[in-house]
């Protein structure tokens, strides 16, 4: 039998972060199914939901990546956010991707990296399959994700036409260009956070990487590699990318973050980051409007 890791509430609001649940998505569409012969059905399904603003379009678009440290978390995460995306007349997509809390049967994860990046791919290519349904304009399309939703939302813009994380699975073949990234907490260089984090959050990074328990960075470093957007930036797309930072974050550190900026921009990459005074790794707890108009305007200018 197959288990899944259970948190207990509170460690579950923290670790989802930058994106809590705060409103239901409705119509959820299946955009893809992966062979999985150990789960039920011999597939598991991967969703999303989308709100489309009333009009003739073509929209640009926004694709939201939910947080969860790669092990939990639910497209309803950001329920709310694209229903207000489309108020603002930008198509809004929340989407599912493989979680690493499956367990395998053997203590390991059944879904583990690079899993999560291959979905979040299909699912942009599902978007690009089905622009013409939609009235998506597929020269303005942007991604957001908080938390381990801002590592994938980054990972998909500049590891983009990286052939290791192509998605064999998935029944679509046109790759949208991301234009413009919002990590809100995300771990960019998920090595100098797993170094530098809470405790309790090191068996979901070692699990997520399959890795054992304890793992040090310097045994594994070209797993650590492998999932750090420093490695894809110096020679992938250059797409902007705005940072949203809570100052009293101690899951992803400020001065963490503010390191993978300058190493971001000396690789070339145009990066801006906003830190909100206060505000823990759960920026929207707090801080939820000061986050919405950076949001709103960040995308507003280049999409």
């Amino acid at each position: 039998m197959k288990t899944r890791w259970l948190l207990p509430a509170a460690l579950l609001l923290a670790i989802t972060g930058c994106g809590a649940p705060t409103g239901g998505a409705e119509g959820e569409v299946t955009y893809a199914e992966v062979p999985s012969p150990s789960e039920p059905g011999g597939v598991h399904p991967l969703t999303l939901d989308i709100a489309v603003p009333e009009g003739p379009g073509p929209f640009p678009a926004i694709v939201f990546i939910h947080g969860g440290g790669w092990v939990i978390g639910d497209l309803d995460d950001f329920g709310d956010r694209i229903h207000e995306a489309s108020r603002r007349g930008f198509i809004g997509v929340t989407i599912n991707y493989r979680l690493a809390n499956l367990d395998d049967g053997h203590g390991k994860a059944l879904h583990p990296w690079p899993a999560q990046l291959q979905d979040v791919r299909c699912a942009l290519r599902w978007l690009a399959a089905n622009a013409a349904t939609y009235k998506v304009d597929t020269a303005r399309v942007g991604v957001i994700g908080g938390s381990a939703g801002g590592h994938l939302a980054m990972m998909s813009a500049y590891a983009r036409n990286e052939a290791r994380f192509e998605p064999d699975y998935c029944p679509y073949s046109e790759n949208l260009e991301v234009k413009a990234v919002v990590s809100m907490c995300g771990a960019g260089d998920p090595a100098s956070v797993y170094e530098t984090t809470d405790w309790w959050i090191k068996p979901y990074v070692t699990r997520f990487l399959a890795l054992p328990d304890g793992a040090k960075v310097k045994d594994s470093p070209e797993v650590f590699a492998d999932v750090s957007n420093l490695t894809y930036m110096g020679h992938g797309p250059r797409v902007p990318l705005l940072i949203l930072q809570g100052t009293a974050d101690t899951l992803v550190l400020p001065e963490v973050q503010r390191a993978f900026a300058v190493s971001a921009r000396l690789l070339g990459q145009e990066v801006h980051v906003e830190y909100l005074e206060g505000a823990g790794h759960d920026i929207d707890a707090t801080h939820r409007a000061e986050s919405d108009e950076f949001i709103w305007k960040w995308f507003g200018e280049r999409l």
